[in-house]
């Protein structure tokens, strides 16, 4: 089995709390808030087409099976490798720390499978330190720091369900994403769905609330 992506130790104190207020809201609405995020989660996941070109290519990790990518985190690396060999130029960041008991890291898995497709190794960046799409996100924009054109919009490659959620959080660290999904066609899990739409209203809860009350501490681990 593998490890937890995100603890309580690491989630804090103050994500315990917004975790909580945030459900609380959801109830507090009979659920219409998170259905309208559900909504929202939906058209994002069947209303986007992959751009043809970009310079820096974001890949979000996904947890390993047995040490290796499992089926999804797969189609987000395909994806691209089919973007990487339109754009020669391309570079390729891949995101994920080690979130299983044995084996790499995310990153590091993720790697190795593009060179297994025939990307140059000196073409992809890794960033292992990261066990979540915040930490992926932020550490990815520190990374980039000087080394992208502020004008020129970031490629974001994951999962078609997980599309809203990492685009909000990317545009709430200060990066300029222009999203693709990793799968072709625009069938997504309903479960899935709904899960998404429950973190994103997380999300958005913690950060309205650090906002509201001015929390300088919140609003850095969330930006």
């Amino acid at each position: 089995m593998g490890t937890p992506r995100v603890g309580l130790r690491r989630i804090g104190p103050d994500g315990l709390a917004t975790f909580a207020l945030s459900n609380l809201l959801i109830l507090a609405t009979g659920g219409l808030s998170w259905l309208l995020l559900w909504g929202y989660t939906l058209r994002w996941s069947r209303g986007l087409r992959c751009p043809g070109r970009g310079h820096c290519i974001l890949v979000l990790g996904q947890q390993l099976v047995a040490g290796v990518p499992g089926p999804g985190y797969r189609l987000r690396l395909l994806r691209a490798v089919r973007l990487a060999r339109r754009n020669p130029q391309a570079r390729i960041l891949v995101l994920g720390g080690q979130t299983s008991e044995q084996g790499p890291t995310e990153a590091a898995a993720g790697a190795e499978f593009l060179q297994q497709y025939g990307i140059a190794r000196e073409r992809i960046q890794t960033e292992d330190a990261s066990l979540h799409t915040l930490e992926n996100l932020r550490n990815a924009r520190d990374l980039l720091v000087g080394q992208q054109d502020a004008d020129e919009p970031l490629v974001l490659v994951t999962s078609r369900f997980h599309l809203a959620r990492a685009v909000a959080i990317a545009r709430g660290v200060g990066l300029q994403v222009c999203p693709c999904p990793a799968e072709p066609g625009a069938q997504v899990s309903a479960a899935r769905l709904a899960r998404e739409a429950w973190m994103l209203h997380w999300y958005h809860v913690g950060r309205g609330f650090a906002r509201l009350i001015r929390h300088r501490g919140m609003l850095e681990r969330i930006s």
